[in-house]
């Protein structure tokens, strides 16, 4: 009977998939009217398309954007007049140049009434700072989650998950909505906060790996950091099948602390909470870039295209157009852009050598909780009232949160900002604040929002 578990889980597990793919997916997305399902069958079979395809699909897709927007959105119809350019003007990526790059604060003047277009389902308003420390707001339907869900299910394809696995995620969406839970417990996603990563709750972690014998692991790549440094303390060293990560940029140690640990390569993802799924690693460890999701250029400061293996800054136009469109949309990381043409994994993609994503400390609390970036964009995102913030561990027992404000400060407002810290984990930090005009720049001139100064992190 021992020796026939296996096979009966495997049967099991492949009954399941394919009840998920084929039935429960699809009836979930007519329901919610996403289309996610739809659109990863297509990708599943596009990756694979001749390169020359993916890039003339990717400017057809183009230039169904720029018509749209030019037609449905004032901001880019009056960006498209100034320029002089006419939405013909504009045929493939090697176009876009004509066009200025777009940055936050020029499509936050204008916010929502210049910007945003019907699409004719339900939109609702999704915050956004990612690791910049600088709020961001964009409009999103069903439609386009679903699109980009499509994206990112299949980099986590990509890492050998098949629908329906369990798995575990560490996140910052602890209000699980109705939509969510659903989607959890179709998935097999055990859900577990990335706001607390101390001792005790990295413990529960692993606990709830071994007691439901969960084989994927995915998250923030400093929470999976440090995950595997407990594991190992502990001496828990199960082999994994999946890990993937997200959000932060992945620094060759956490790499490889988290790989010597699980004993399996950690899949590094890349996009943007603003709704476009950029690039991931399939299995030679090679970034694809989403070209059927989105076209990435990699800038100089001067707006001129860097060349294969030089640093850029990535400007990115997101294919759908969804109720928010993002045309050379400036998300403020930097990237290095490619020489090599195919990757052995025989997909059709473009390749980027790697991301730059911005610099980030942890701050580490007396009681030892590690609060990595996310901890605070994914609290102080949800305040209107901050434009950009940067956090400043000065003491042990201390931080400084710099805030540069936009509009009027609601009454309480520090109150409530320490209270939401409190309450998800910096119960034991003296917290100050400083209203400053613009965040300062270190001399190195890149951009830090998260700053220890203790260096015990």
């Amino acid at each position: 009977m021992t020796n026939q578990t296996p096979v009966n889980n495997s049967y099991f597990m492949s009954l399941k998939t394919a009840l998920l793919r084929q039935l429960i997916l699809p009836l979930g997305d007519r329901i919610f009217g996403q289309r996610m399902m739809a659109r990863l069958i297509f990708l599943e079979k596009a990756q694979y398309w001749p390169q020359e395809k993916i890039l003339a699909a990717q400017s057809k897709a183009l230039q169904d954007l720029i018509h749209i927007t030019y037609q449905d959105v004032p901001f880019y119809h009056k960006l498209l007049e100034k320029a002089g350019i006419k939405p013909e003007d504009i045929q493939s990526p090697v176009d876009l140049h004509k066009l200025p790059v777009v940055t936050k604060d020029m499509l936050r003047e204008g916010y929502p009434e210049q910007s945003t277009r019907s699409t004719g389902q339900k939109t609702y308003q999704a915050s956004t700072s990612g690791s910049t420390g600088k709020n961001f707001y964009v409009m999103e339907d069903a439609f386009t989650a679903g699109w980009y869900r499509a994206s990112f299910m299949l980099s986590l394809e990509w890492a050998g998950w098949r629908i329906g696995e369990p798995h575990l995620q560490t996140g910052m969406t602890l209000d699980r909505s109705l939509d969510r839970r659903i989607k959890d417990w179709l998935l097999g996603c055990h859900y577990m906060s990335a706001y607390e990563l101390d001792d005790p709750h990295l413990e529960a972690i692993l606990a709830e790996m071994e007691r439901n014998q969960l084989k994927h692991l995915w998250g923030y790549p400093g929470s999976l950091f440090y995950i595997a440094k407990f594991a190992r303390e502990q001496g828990w060293n199960r082999p994994l099948k999946s890990i993937v990560a997200w959000g932060d940029s992945l620094y060759p140690h956490y790499r490889q602390e988290i790989e010597s640990v699980f004993q399996t390569p950690v899949f590094d993802t890349y996009g943007c909470a603003e709704g476009v799924q950029i690039a991931a690693q399939c299995e030679h460890g090679h970034y694809h870039l989403h070209a059927l999701d989105a076209v990435v250029e990699f800038l100089n400061d001067d707006g001129h295209p860097v060349s294969p293996g030089d640093v850029g800054n990535i400007v990115v136009t997101r294919l759908h157009p969804g109720p928010m469109p993002l045309i050379r949309y400036a998300i403020g990381d930097l990237g290095v852009p490619s020489s090599q043409k195919t990757c052995p994994c025989g997909r059709g993609f473009p390749l980027m050598d790697s991301i730059r994503g911005r610099d980030a400390d942890v701050i580490t609390t007396p009681s030892g909780n590690r609060l990595i970036v996310h901890f605070f964009t994914g609290i102080l995102e949800h305040f209107h009232e901050i434009d950009s913030f940067q956090v400043v561990q000065t003491m042990p027992q201390a931080i400084l949160i710099r805030i540069q404000p936009q509009g009027e400060m609601s009454e309480g407002f520090f109150t409530k900002i320490r209270s939401a810290l409190f309450e998800k984990g910096a119960v034991d930090l003296n917290i100050d604040f400083e209203i400053v005009d613009e965040i300062p720049l270190p001399p190195t001139g890149k951009h830090r929002f998260v700053i220890n100064q203790t260096k015990n992190s």
